[in-house]
């Protein structure tokens, strides 16, 4: 299978609600058709992280892919970030991304429990279960591998295993806290799938696509997304004089902001989350009427929402 061969920007959508917890179709639609405009857009990921996939009921998720093809260019495959602990929930949830439009799945980690999180330090583990789900869904899967110091890594040999013998493994959604540890990663593996790196790693990203990446996928690529995207493309151009200026000025002071030094340092004042900041940052600039996030997550409090506007100010991003 190995296809498609993704290479660019991979935009997530941000899922905006109603005062009822609703979702709001019309702002949603507007959405999409806004990151749908990024330059070197490779693809437009649907129950992200960022898209609440945890607190969005099956049918909603549905709902949010069967509009996302309606709205995104036919030409840009939809991915769907699939979640479960059990294979059999992971294959009906991916069968019926698949029916409402997904062209890829990303599976988060199926071990993401507590006395679970054991098997993945088994190489054979995760290779099986994702032959397995291949084997039932059939179609392109993305792997969402988290930070070792998050205990919730695959392995590299994993990894490198899975890429080399799953032909429907075809791309990665790379998140490491170093470049050192980045290294290791695309230096066995580049090559034999899509790899892209992510927000969450703030500053270190600008090292990490100038390791070697096949491109971007972070939530905080919606603010500022011309930015965004000319930092990818110049980084995948090789003109890395270019992308740092760019990153440095226009997308480092968003990611640290939004996710600060993760494990590194500790916001004690922050009750919002990663979610609830890119939402009020929406806010702002016009593009949701609404930042709410449904429990138990938490809405971002006074203090914050005037931070990020003031972020945004600075980075002169609010409508004039």
């Amino acid at each position: 299978m190995k296809t498609p061969r993704l290479s660019g920007y991979i935009a997530s959508a941000l899922v905006p609600y109603n005062a009822d917890f609703s979702v709001n179709e019309a702002e949603y639609v507007t959405h999409l058709k806004e990151i749908s405009k990024a330059d070197r857009l490779c693809a437009v990921y649907v129950n992200a992280l960022v898209g609440e996939v945890f607190s969005l009921e099956p049918h909603e998720r549905r709902r949010l892919l069967t509009l996302a093809r309606q709205t995104v260019p036919s030409h840009i495959p939809i991915m769907s970030g699939v979640i479960g602990n059990r294979m059999s929930e992971i294959v009906q949830s991916a069968h019926e991304a698949k029916e409402a439009g997904a062209d890829v799945i990303e599976v988060m980690p199926p071990f993401d429990v507590l006395w679970m999180r054991r098997l993945m330090e088994h190489e054979d583990v995760p290779y099986r279960f994702f032959k397995e789900l291949a084997r039932e869904v059939k179609m392109p899967i993305s792997i969402f591998k988290y930070t070792a110091e998050r205990g919730l890594a695959y392995s590299t040999d994993a990894l490198a295993r899975m890429a080399d013998d799953i032909e429907e493994v075809v791309a990665m959604k790379t998140s490491c806290l170093t470049c050192a540890d980045y290294y290791q990663v695309w230096n066995r593996l580049k090559g034999k799938l899509s790899i892209f790196v992510t927000g969450g790693d703030t500053v270190d990203m600008l090292g990490m696509m100038m390791i070697g990446a096949d491109g971007a996928q972070a939530g905080i690529m919606a603010l500022g997304r011309e930015n965004w995207s000319r930092f990818i493309s110049f980084c995948l151009d090789g003109k890395y004089t270019e992308a740092r200026n760019v990153y440095i000025d226009k997308c480092a002071p968003i990611a640290d902001h939004i996710f600060g030094a993760p494990l590194r340092t500790s916001r004690p004042h922050r009750s919002g989350s990663t979610t609830a900041l890119i939402k009020e940052a929406l806010v702002a600039m016009g593009m949701f009427s609404s930042a709410r996030v449904r429990p138990p997550d938490v809405d971002a409090n006074d203090a914050e929402r005037e931070e990020v506007r003031r972020l945004l100010r600075r980075l002169e991003l609010l409508p004039r």
